[in-house]
């Protein structure tokens, strides 16, 4: 019998990963995340749009027929679901931190959506994003928010005599590289993926050095609503602090 070893990328992750998306997206993608991205896009009179990071095409499926959609990601499981899901558009599978077997550099808008974060290069993905949109073509990056929702150094807390719940941070300015377990508590050789921290000044840095000009930044929070002895506590929680962020920014 052959050791079994941890596998680690996101090939090992798809078939869970996929089944948390499935064809319209987990909750918060269909509630928050979707509905939002889409008015920062801004679609009208655009054809052509770069899905960087796209897994299963959930953004692929949510936009208009006539844009020229092309999704590139590295996972094959992830892209054979997108086409089985998806009726329109291209998928390409590539390493989105390396040059790009494309030929379009007129992409009207490129986007990450909730996928730069789990890519070692961050910067080489951007550098990427910038190489295929055209002058004044608008890159979008949504991400799990950087300063609240990093995986094993942050967490929830409650201050019982002020009746509130607070978020912990064990470090912010520190870049990280955060192995995740794959539906843990399930028996079988074990999987892992990573998620790759850095701070906000660092997307902004890089940001600059591509000489892309940011138009907008948005915090989103999570719609939903407890019930219970820790209802206001939890409700004002998630008013006041933003599960996601969102950066547009222009390609100069």
């Amino acid at each position: 019998m052959r050791n079994q070893t941890p596998e680690s990328s996101w090939d090992a992750a798809e078939r869970w990963y996929g089944g948390l998306v499935g064809e319209k997206g987990h909750y918060y993608h269909q509630a928050v995340i979707l509905p939002k991205a889409l008015h920062l896009l801004n679609l009208k009179d655009v054809s052509s749009l770069l899905d960087l990071g796209c897994g299963n095409g959930v953004l692929a499926r949510n936009l208009p027929t006539e844009i020229e959609y092309t999704g590139v990601d590295s996972a094959k499981g992830l892209l054979d679901q997108a086409k089985k899901l998806t009726r329109s558009g291209s998928f390409i599978e590539a390493d989105a931190t390396h040059r790009l077997p494309l030929t379009k550099t007129d992409f009207d808008r490129a986007c990450f959506l909730l996928s730069l974060q789990n890519m070692e290069d961050g910067k080489g993905a951007l550098t990427q994003a910038k190489a295929h949109l055209k002058k004044g073509g608008k890159l979008l990056i949504v991400l799990n928010h950087p300063a609240f929702r990093i995986p094993r150094q942050s967490n929830w807390g409650e201050d019982q005599a002020a009746k509130l719940l607070y978020r912990r941070l064990n470090g912010y300015m520190s870049s990280m590289k955060i192995p995740i377990e794959v539906h843990p508590g399930k028996t079988g050789p074990s999987q892992t993926t990573y998620s790759y921290h850095v701070p906000l000044s660092i997307y902004f840095q890089w940001l600059h050095e591509l000489n892309f000009v940011v138009e907008n930044l948005e915090e989103w929070c999570s719609d939903k609503k407890s019930e219970g002895r820790r209802a206001k506590m939890e409700d004002r929680a998630r008013k006041e602090i933003p599960l996601f962020m969102a950066i547009l920014a222009r390609s100069e």
